[in-house]
């Protein structure tokens, strides 16, 4: 996901300096920061907020097992 709350309840968008640590705003469930490199570059990455493992099993913004 791409946005999430911080701990004053803002929201946040996923990026460098977001917050390493949010919560989901459809469950409350902690979620971690995390960044994907794009291309070949390094220094390219799209970042993007994750469910720590067992937190929100049931969240709407989870994605589903195929």
């Amino acid at each position: 996901m791409n946005d999430a709350l911080d701990r004053h309840q803002n929201p946040v968008k996923a990026g460098p300096d977001a917050p390493q640590v949010a919560k989901c705003p459809a469950c409350g469930g902690i979620v971690e920061l995390r960044g994907r490199r794009v291309g070949r570059n390094p220094d390219q990455k799209t970042w993007y907020y994750r469910h720590r493992r067992g937190e929100g099993p049931r969240c709407p913004r989870r994605p589903t097992r195929w």
